[in-house]
């Protein structure tokens, strides 16, 4: 037992060095820090001390190397869990610093430096099955892009009434989590509608297990985002991903490198997976059906033939990892940014408006795409491989929340 003490007093003193290395690459990179609710002073201090990228990359250095010597003789297997997640994440930390630096890394190994795996290779005739599908359940003539976003507009939310159904879809989101995890007392989420963003929505974890949610309105919300967002932003998304952390390893073990969060890390890579596979253990297809059909719609005013629309975006689904494709495309230079906004017309079916948002948000965000759709499929086929049922399947997403692993941990 002292051993462990002592091993972990060492862990603690490595946690808070490398906490506020991300918080001085934060003041270079306002983005790179997504989420920190750890000691005020620590950010007062590395904001004071005002250190260049080059002293970063120097202290970043010496952290690693602080960090392999204390790699040996740890007594306790939770202390070694501890290392390994800060090793993966400060080696990620090193590299971000040399690409802020002016390094050039390929798709590939960024995303392999940054989130600890690569994405498996598509090209656009694999998606071509699925155009056919599409093109067979929608109906109209013209372009499949136009017939698409036309059937489409039948099923959008109208703006007044966006807070109603968003606020249901959490709501129940929050009711059947909690029938699988005990949520602290107190936990909550406010909602902001804001414009001019190149995300659809976005979680701001603000600890105290309170989250910030913020829903961009430059594009219309479809019936189906309702479900889709309150689950990936909330329960059992992000606030709960957030909220498990501060509650099992901030407040109980006083492990504070799980009180910040730096984007282009390798835990964005369980995050947005997690956060986008919630809504399959949330709901069955007949669940979910069930809801939009009988509450969602009738306060959105929407008619229509519910099951078929499904049918349709479970079709569309099919193109998601053409996301990846281009984003790697754009990002090694194999295409331009109008080549990209077609290819996302063309083959995503997407508006030449909500094509240049995403462009947008490859150009900001690079290799981060593949932690969604990659992401998902890699923590699906994680929680399947652990459970036998549905409360199994529930009690291994929970363990993985509230005791993140690295994609390397995941991926078999």
């Amino acid at each position: 037992m002292t051993r462990c003490i002592e091993h972990n007093h060492t862990l603690n003193q490595l946690a808070a060095a490398y906490v506020k290395l991300v918080l001085a690459i934060g003041h270079h990179e306002p983005l790179y820090v997504d989420a920190y609710y750890g000691p005020a002073e620590w950010r007062a201090e590395t904001q004071a001390q005002g250190l260049s990228l080059d002293t970063l990359a120097e202290h970043s250095a010496d952290l690693v190397s602080r960090l392999e010597q204390a790699r040996h003789g740890l007594p306790c297997q939770s202390l070694r869990e501890r290392h390994h997640f800060l090793s993966k994440q400060l080696a990620s930390v090193a590299v971000y610093l040399k690409r802020s630096m002016g390094l050039r890394l390929s798709f590939d190994v960024e995303s392999q430096a940054l989130y600890d795996t690569t994405a498996p290779r598509h090209s656009l005739s694999e998606f071509h099955e699925a155009l056919v599908r599409l093109d067979n359940l929608l109906p109209g003539e013209g372009s499949l892009t136009k017939r698409f976003d036309a059937y489409r507009s039948r099923f959008i939310v109208p703006a007044d009434k966006v807070p109603e159904v968003f606020t249901a879809a959490v709501e129940q989101a929050r009711l059947l989590t909690k029938r699988h995890i005990a949520l602290p007392d107190g936990e909550l989420f406010r909602v902001e509608f804001v414009k001019d963003k190149i995300w659809t929505a976005y979680n701001w974890y603000q600890g105290d297990y309170t989250s910030l949610i913020q829903l961009n309105q430059d594009h219309p919300l479809h019936l189906e985002r309702a479900l889709e967002l309150a689950s990936h932003e909330g329960y059992p998304g992000h606030h709960v991903f957030n909220l498990l952390q501060e509650r099992e390893l901030v407040r109980a073990l006083g492990w504070w490198e799980y009180a910040i969060y730096p984007l282009y890390s390798p835990i964005s890579f369980l995050s947005e997976g997690s956060a986008n596979f919630g809504l399959t253990l949330l709901m069955s297809r007949e669940e979910r059906l069930s809801f939009e059909q009988q509450v969602l719609m009738p306060m959105a005013g929407i008619e229509g033939d519910l099951l078929h629309y499904h049918q349709v975006m479970e079709a569309y689904k099919a193109l998601a990892n053409l996301d990846t494709l281009v984003c790697k495309q754009l990002i090694d230079g194999e295409i331009t940014a109008e080549a990209a906004a077609r290819l996302l017309v063309d083959y995503a079916l997407y508006t030449p408006e909500k094509a240049a948002q995403r462009v947008r948000f490859y150009l900001a965000n690079r290799s981060y795409v593949i932690n969604y759709h990659h992401g998902e499929a890699s923590v699906g086929e994680y929680v399947t491989r652990k459970a036998r049922d549905s409360a199994q399947a529930w009690k291994a997403f929970a363990a993985l929340l509230a005791r993140p692993r690295a994609a390397s941990e995941i991926i078999r």
